[in-house]
Order: C-alpha cells, then sequence, then structure tokens
C-alpha cells in the first residue's frame, strides 16, 4: 500500500520511536531577555523538577584566498531553559527563539503530545509574548531493529546503495536526504548504524518556514498536522510489511 498526505495511517501499538519533538520558532519582542522567560519554570517546579540553562554556540568559518579558512566561534551563551520530566520522560524548552516540547520512549499517541505541547505552548504565550511563528517543526527518531546478515530492503525501503561489484558488507554507514514536498513542507531523513548493533537510525525531520502573526496563531496547529503527516508518509512508505509486523 503506498500512502500519501489524506491517508488514514495505521495505530502502531509498539512503535519504534525513540523521541518525538514539536518545534515552534518564534520572533520575540527586543526587551524579551532570559530572565523573562525564567517566568515559564513558575509553577512547574513539582512536574519540571529538573530545569537547567540552555546553551547556544555558534561557529563562523571565514575563506580567504591569502590564507587559509580562519574559523571563530562565540559562546557559550544561555538562550533559553531547558526543563525534564523524567516521570513523563518528557524534555520542554523555552527559548529566546522558540518553543519545543520532546516525548522520549515511551511513546503513546500524536494526539496526547499535541495536548502536552498545546498546553505548555499557552504558557510560553504568556510569558514571551511572540509577535510571530516563522517556523514549524516535528521529528520523529526511530530505531529500526535489524537483523544481522539480512539484507536492509527486507526491512526498510529507503537504505545506502553499494553498487555492484563491491563488497557488500556494510557495518557502518550515514545518510542523509532531503525531500521537498510541494505543500511547502521539507523533510530531512537521516540513516545511521548504531554501533555495536545491527539497528538503524531512521530519524524524519519535517519543518515548514512560515510567517504566522500572533493574531493567527491557530494556524500553528493545522500546519503541524501537516507536518506530522508527511512524517508518516515517508515512514509508512519505507517500512516494509515484513518490519511492520514487529510493530502492529
Amino acid at each position: 500500500m503506498t500512502y500519501d498526505l489524506k491517508s488514514v495511517f495505521p495505530t502502531l501499538r509498539r512503535a519504534p520511536i525513540s523521541e518525538a519533538t514539536i518545534d515552534i520558532q518564534v520572533t520575540l519582542l527586543p526587551d524579551v531577555n532570559l530572565e523573562k522567560l525564567r517566568a515559564f519554570h513558575r509553577g512547574l517546579e513539582q512536574r519540571f523538577p529538573l530545569v537547567e540553562d540552555r546553551m547556544r554556540v555558534a561557529a563562523l568559518l571565514q575563506m580567504n584566498k591569502a590564507a587559509s579558512p580562519a574559523i571563530t566561534s562565540q559562546g557559550p551563551t544561555p538562550d533559553g531553559l531547558l526543563m525534564r520530566s523524567e516521570s513523563e520522560a518528557l524534555v520542554v524548552q523555552a527559548r529566546l527563539d522558540g518553543f519545543s516540547l520532546n516525548k522520549l520512549a515511551p511513546y503513546a499517541k500524536w494526539d496526547a503530545l499535541r495536548a502536552q505541547a498545546q498546553e505548555l505552548w499557552q504558557r510560553y504565550l504568556d510569558v514571551a509574548g511572540p509577535v510571530a511563528v516563522k517556523r514549524l517543526a516535528v521529528r520523529y527518531i526511530n530505531r529500526i531493529e535489524l537483523e544481522p546478515g539480512v539484507d536492509f530492503k527486507e526491512s526498510i525501503l529507503t537504505v545506502p546503495e553499494i553498487a555492484p561489484g563491491i563488497p557488500q558488507g556494510l557495518p557502518e554507514y550515514f545518510m542523509r536526504l532531503v525531500i521537498p514536498h510541494e505543500s511547502g513542507s521539507t523533510a530531512i531523513v537521516t540513516q545511521a548504524s548504531l554501533p555495536p548493533t545491527f539497528d538503524m537510525l531512521f530519524d524524519i525531520d519535517v519543518f515548514r518556514f512560515t510567517d504566522i502573526r500572533a493574531s493567527d496563531f491557530e494556524e500553528i496547529w493545522p500546519t503541524l498536522e501537516e507536518l506530522r503527516a508527511y512524517k508518516n508518509v515517508i515512514f509508512f512508505n519505507s517500512i516494509t510489511p515484513k518490519q511492520m509486523e514487529k510493530y502492529a
């Protein structure tokens, strides 16, 4: 079966999801600083008892014909708060450039993740007062169990391909694909080996640049639904029926 954005996707009881993320990047007013963001955590001390500053590091590569390339770095500098709930397996970030919620394994279902994100996003709105949303993303990191000595394509169809005549053993690999969609969404699909096991990282990061103003913030959630649908198109069209049986 081939899936598209309008498909009804199967619900997997044992989905191979290690981490799921909803990310909302925003534009803030110039007077919003880290001290103001700290109010996000007030009242959440019991639910998210582990809190730390999120650090940002930037690097600049400068090319010069007369000399070797020069790399300069800035930071680390704090740009937000990172809060953890071990009991709920959640990580929430309130940043100077946006908000994100990460659900670690075990993953339940999208409706639960979306509801949690909506609740915490409202708190971010109240504290930070963003004026626009400039990027939306959903990201799902999967761990695909593979059997040693078995062709990748018995489990997953989007795989690294080795030319005939070259030794076919592949103990380590890394593959990154950028796959745009006519809807305006883009998926970055990363696959990599996970030594010392035979398992595969299958990372699907789907995003869309937006210009959603504060008065139109309700557009966020339908757009995130579309991004999730594109993520599902990639996942379910990539997994073979044999592998799907393990997750049903």
